[in-house]
This record gives C-alpha cells, structure tokens and sequence, in this order.
C-alpha cells in the first residue's frame, strides 16, 4: 500500500514539474520581443526584470564622435550558448559567431557602427551591432565570440571596453529585415594607445578596403596583406605599424607611418632610400617641359 501511495505522489510530482515546465516555455515567446520590432529606436524593451530603451536615430546622430566604457561580455551561437536564442538576429541578419565584426545592444540600434578599443592590450575593433541584448544586469553591448577573442577577453568572458560611435545608423539600417546582410565594416584593425589613434587605423582600413575592390586590387591587397599579416614575436604591422609588444615598450606610430612601412616590407625597398629617376626619363621630357621644372626647383 506504501509503495502505491508513494508511486502515486511521485507521478503527480513529476506531472506537476512537466506542467511548469511547459507553461514556462509558452511565456518565452511572449517575454521575447518578435525579431520584427526587437529594436525599434524609441522604445523600451524589457526582459527578466531588465530594461533598456533603444536610441532614436536623432539621439544617435548626437552620439557620433563620443566615447563611453562598457563592461561588455560576449555571446556564441544556440549550440554553444544556451541564453542565445537561434534563428534570425533581431536586424534578420543571420549571427556570424566567428566573425569579429558583429555585436549586439539594448540600447543602439541595428545598423550602428562602433569603434572599440580594450585599453588592457590596446587591441581594437570596428564593428556593426545587428541584434539586440543582452538583458543582464547593467551590461549594454555584447560582441560576437569572434570579437572577444581579437580584442583579448574570450578567457576571461568580460571586459571594459572604450566604445565609439563612429556612424549612426539610417532608418532603412535600423528596421528588420529577413535575411539581410549589412555592408562589411573592417572589423579587427590592430594595437592602438587610444581611441583617436584607432579611428586613424580605421580610416586606413577602410581605404585599403575600398583599394582592394576598385582598379588597384592588387597594390591594394599586398598591402592589406602586410598589415593584417601576425608572426609571434616579430613586429609586421598592425593598421598604425604596431603589434601586440607596443606593452613591452614599442613605441607608436602615426597610420601613415605604418602604411609606409608595411608597403617597404611588401616590396622591399630599404627606409631612407632615395628613388632617382633613370636618365632615360628626363631625357624624354621636352625642353620646355625641363625648363619649367628648373624654374619651379628654384
């Protein structure tokens, strides 16, 4: 007779877990914002207790040029991450967890490109939030797996980062749209002692970027090549010409001076040599042509 009376509570208790269980799993739905509105600018999203209202474009376009700090965390995809919901990101971009291009906000809305910086190495990034979240605390930006393991926290799962708007989003950027894909921004752009220094990395990514898919591909994609290019322990070049030893003491250098030296390196041609022009060439030049040039030397 015990062990019927105790067969018997045992069912209704597991009967009574599997009804929780399945009630809680028809709130989600309603406690997640749909991907449609998951970040329109302007309105207050609330989740597990946590809230968080979204910029407008207006107020963003005021944010442009300014830096904050975030602790920032970094979130992976459904199979690895268990609070990272698959499917869709709330932008209808598909997640790119490896990619360090990427993050997610509660407060910026889709579309926004952001310049970060670790100030613990100097590692920095350029990246586009396309999803919304995290809800945790007072946490406002979560980047891709990929981004935290360029930037140097992926060990350690949070850092404060220095964060940037360096472009505010449009209306079309900012709404939902099913399979969309942004355009490319640089994503890791190398070593930096502070933020204005990496938005000169940045500006220089940007144009070899632009170089490599224009008439110039090729000049454009060694040099892209040399200064994207890591070997432990030797310097190659980082967007301003450093690399991970600027800790132990290298000292910076200005975005110019880095391209320089990573275009001498790619074809070789020693720093301080004067290029002269073969004789041949002078030659061919008119002489009126040749007395312009004496009259502008003098």
């Amino acid at each position: 007779m015990l062990r019927g009376l105790f067969g018997r509570t045992i069912r209704r208790i597991s009967f009574s877990r599997a009804l929780s269980a399945l009630l809680l799993a028809a709130s989600l739905p309603a406690l997640m914002p749909s991907p449609a509105e998951a970040k329109t600018p302007g309105k207050t999203y609330c989740f597990n207790g946590v809230c968080h209202r979204v910029n407008t474009l207006q107020e963003m376009a005021g944010l442009v040029g300014k830096d904050q700090t975030f602790k920032t965390s970094f979130y992976d995809d459904c199979k690895r991450d268990r609070f990272n919901p698959c499917g869709l990101t709330s932008s209808g971009e598909v997640f790119r967890p490896n990619d360090a291009d990427n993050a997610a906000s509660p407060i910026y809305p889709n579309g926004t490109v952001l310049l970060l910086r670790n100030p613990a190495n100097g590692q920095s990034a350029v990246v586009r939030v396309n999803n919304a979240g995290p809800y945790w605390g007072k946490r406002k930006l979560d980047v891709s797996r990929g981004t935290a393991e360029r930037l140097g926290f992926k060990k350690r799962g949070v850092a404060s980062l220095d964060v940037r708007v360096v472009k505010a989003p449009t209306v079309r950027e900012a709404k939902y749209k099913k399979k969309r894909r942004y355009d490319a921004v640089p994503g890791p752009i190398g070593v930096f002692a502070s933020l204005e220094r990496a938005q000169g990395g940045m500006v220089v990514a940007m144009a070899l970027d632009a170089i490599a898919g224009s008439v110039f591909s090729p000049f454009g994609g060694k040099v892209q090549t040399a200064l994207k290019a890591r070997k432990s322990g030797i310097l190659i070049a980082s967007a301003d010409g450093i690399t991970d030893d600027t800790a132990a003491g290298v000292a910076f250098e200005s975005p110019a001076d880095g391209l320089k030296a990573a275009a001498r390196r790619t074809y070789g041609v020693e720093r301080g040599a004067r290029r002269i022009a073969p004789a041949s060439m002078t030659a061919e030049i008119a002489p009126i042509h040749r007395s312009r040039q004496q009259i502008a030397v003098r």
